[in-house]
């Protein structure tokens, strides 16, 4: 993810806002529960902090667990893994701070999850998270390597990557205590988080088979995920009836449009006619529509003129926002900008769960 996106938007001159009107009132008609809004800093973890709000969301819903998850235990996991498929790749893999929902499914399903509470990954409490200098230094360990010519990394370079983490982020506890039990993070995975295979992707390309997996074919894909393609039709009916049965979904998309205005809380392309499935091709094989950022989606209401708008919950904390780290999207930006969808499995309509073949477990 474009890890200085928060800051430049920030400093932006307050004088180009005043040239963008806000949306007129909103009023929610569906809506799920969330936890409270946080604040990745100067770290491109966008995609850990929208994926773990996912995550924090439906626990609530499917067991009235309320957590607060560990960012940056999945970060450092996720760190390693792509540093592995870097040097294999001969350095053509994507090796950086940013990331993808996949990436978390991942690391929980291979190292387990934590708390906040247990691991916070930030050794300076009085400031927020700063990769730079973490960033800088993993990729000079991984240029070095592939200058000596590595095609693998052995048990030495992993555990110097992992002193790196270390000094940047902390170690990680072998375990923690939680609701008065002492837990490693696979066994917490596995006991309380309780995710399975619960978990989907979706997104919408129309030059793409319908129902079926295919790739997502950009650079933060590094280990090659595909991802499940349906028709726009069904992408925003999933959305209305997830909200409308209490399911938050993950959302990720293109935020670096003028019409998205962090301060003001609010995303929207004007009044235009919401774009066509040839629209989001073109836009997205130009570039003009770029996967940049991870937002949770959390809600759905209408203004007073009738305007639908989606209700998403940010990561950029709550400082110097309309509405306190959340914003409003109306439908022609969300229909125009929206790349890849998460979802429960629980929450997808059934016409579209048989289409798809995905049955969730009746855990």
């Amino acid at each position: 993810m474009k890890w200085l996106l928060n800051l430049l938007i920030l400093f932006l001159p307050v004088l180009s806002f005043a040239q963008l009107s806000l949306p007129p009132a909103v009023k929610l008609t569906d809506s799920a529960l969330y936890t409270a809004v946080k604040d990745q800093a100067m770290s491109p973890t966008c995609w850990v902090f929208g994926t773990n709000s996912l995550f924090e969301s439906d626990l609530i819903k499917q067991y009235d667990l309320r957590l607060n998850l560990s960012e940056m235990f999945i970060a450092r996991h996720a760190y390693i893994d792509k540093a592995v498929k870097y040097i294999e790749s001969g350095g053509k893999t994507y090796c950086a701070g940013g990331g993808q929902f996949r990436d978390v499914l991942r690391v929980v399903n291979r190292y387990g999850m934590m708390t906040e509470a247990a691991y916070s990954g930030n050794l300076n409490a009085n400031r927020g998270h700063d990769h730079a200098a973490l960033d800088t230094a993993m990729k000079y360990h991984l240029r070095k390597r592939l200058d000596q010519g590595k095609k693998r990394l052995d048990e030495k370079d992993i555990r110097q990557l992992n002193d790196t983490l270390d000094k940047y982020l902390g170690p990680v506890p072998p375990a923690f205590m939680f609701g008065g039990k002492i837990y490693s993070p696979q066994i917490f995975a596995k006991e309380v988080i309780r995710f399975d295979d619960d978990y989907v992707e979706l997104m919408s390309f129309a030059n793409l088979p319908y129902y079926e997996k295919s790739l997502f074919d950009d650079k933060f894909n590094w280990a090659g995920d595909s991802v499940y393609n349906i028709p726009l039709s069904d992408l925003l009916m999933l959305v209305d009836t997830a909200l409308a049965n209490g399911w938050s979904v993950g959302w990720e998309g293109d935020v670096t449009e003028n019409g998205f205005n962090h301060f003001g809380g609010y995303a929207s392309l004007g009044n235009v006619a919401v774009n066509t499935d040839a629209k989001r091709l073109e836009e997205f094989k130009a570039e003009s529509t770029e996967r940049d950022h991870m937002l949770h989606l959390v809600g759905i209401g209408r203004d007073e003129g009738g305007k639908k708008w989606y209700y998403l919950k940010n990561s950029w904390g709550t400082w110097l926002s309309q509405h306190k780290g959340f914003l409003f999207m109306d439908e022609s930006y969300f229909t125009l900008k929206t790349l890849i969808l998460m979802v429960n499995k629980k929450s997808l309509p059934l016409s579209l769960r048989q289409k798809l073949k995905l049955f969730p477990s009746d855990k």
